[in-house]
């Protein structure tokens, strides 16, 4: 090698969980009954009518090259969906689309973020954010909660977390990975502490349609205090079944998605038309598969905690959206007086001992708990779960 990688790439940490990961695909090929409740993707085909667009765009030329920030076709089509469905109003230049959510996120960081601008983040968090921040030269400030107050930040550690420095407050709801979301009141709360602030919030909603028990979703955009600082964030991954797509869009002031637009331009010309073109039907058209899916994950939910519930010396918030439960479990060891050894070894010993593959809290920014996914068949949740309860059994003995 003639020179070392630049030094953007060692301020960014590597994934904990490769090592997970790996491990998990070696066991299967050996044959082990390996369970899996780590997936963060549904478990549903991407439904018909929109494969059926995305095959028509193929078939017909819809393959070349789009405006950067998505065509416009696509961009009215979200406008008109935020407005039907979230009452958010929104021009289509007030719109960007881009190559999944984690995409639009990363513009919007870079077009907001100048080297040293700290960034508020609420743990538990996307895995991802930390490295994001740190990609757009940002200051990560961490800020700790717990499941006493559902994971949410309060009005009072958000006050105590800013500073002259801070440059964005990051909202994450329904929150991957606890699967707790702000209600429209919550926000009123924090409102005046942001407003103070003076600081763009980037509001993460890629589960705003995976809400159970007649929830619906609230955004700081809602709010007027808010709206002309908020930058949201949703994707087609998590609501329609497009993972693998590659498809999410933002929106917010006019001049921050035109500056986001202007990099995106640079750095992928343009989101798929493919996709684009299958995501106007997504967002435009019949939600029945979409409401199916929500269904299906509300009656997994409720059979996922109500294992979990029972399961002594773990807490864990009954999950409000997503397709998450975020048990902490380090009780479980204090009870029994031993030395808690740690998320990712827990996660480690589950897999090499059970057979079941969950998600370490550590990379999610609480080591105290795993996080295990209902995106997964009922017999599967069954299983893997009584695993998991022997398991925690064993530790206590």
């Amino acid at each position: 090698m003639i020179h070392p990688p630049a030094d953007r790439t060692t301020r960014i940490a590597s994934s904990l969980t490769l090592e997970i990961v790996a491990r998990t695909a070696a066991l299967k090929a050996e044959g082990k009954p390996v369970l899996s409740l780590s997936v963060g993707e549904p478990d549903f085909e991407t439904p018909e009518p929109i494969r059926t667009a995305g095959k028509y765009a193929i078939d017909h030329g819809i393959t070349r090259y789009t405006e950067a920030r998505g065509t416009l076709e696509l961009r009215k089509a979200i406008s008109e969906k935020l407005s039907r469905e979230q009452n958010l109003a929104y021009s289509p230049e007030q719109i960007l689309v881009s190559n999944g959510g984690k995409h639009v996120i990363t513009n919007f960081m870079l077009a907001a973020i100048n080297p040293g601008d700290e960034v508020i983040l609420p743990a538990p968090y996307f895995l991802a954010y930390p490295e994001l921040i740190k990609i757009a030269e940002g200051v990560p400030v961490i800020i700790e909660t717990t499941p006493e107050s559902r994971y949410l930040v309060s009005p009072a550690q958000l006050e105590k977390a800013l500073s002259p420095r801070t440059k964005m407050v990051v909202l994450i709801t329904p929150s991957n990975p606890t699967s707790t979301l702000y209600t429209k009141g919550e926000l009123e709360a924090l409102a005046p502490v942001l407003a103070k602030a003076n600081c763009w919030i980037l509001s993460d909603e890629v589960y705003e349609h995976l809400l159970y028990d007649g929830r619906t979703q609230a955004s700081p955009a809602h709010l007027p205090e808010l709206y002309g600082r908020t930058l949201y964030v949703s994707s087609c991954s998590k609501s329609y079944a497009m993972t693998g797509w590659r498809l999410g869009y933002g929106a917010g002031p006019k001049g921050i998605v035109a500056a986001a637009a202007k990099l995106q331009s640079q750095m992928t010309s343009s989101p798929s038309a493919i996709s684009q073109h299958a995501a106007v039907e997504a967002v435009s058209n019949d939600q029945r598969d979409r409401e199916h899916m929500r269904e299906v994950f509300q009656k997994r939910r409720d059979l996922m905690y109500a294992l979990v519930e029972k399961w002594p010396n773990v807490k864990a918030p009954k999950p409000e959206g997503a397709f998450y439960v975020f048990p902490r479990i380090d009780a479980v060891w204090k009870q029994a007086g031993k030395p808690y050894p740690g998320s990712l070894t827990v996660s480690k010993q589950l897999l090499e001992e059970e057979y079941v593959a969950t998600m370490p809290g550590a990379v999610f920014g609480d080591d105290l708990a795993i996080r295990l996914s209902f995106a997964a068949s009922e017999d599967t949740i069954r299983e893997a779960c009584g695993r998991i309860e022997g398991f925690l059994q064993r530790q206590m003995e």
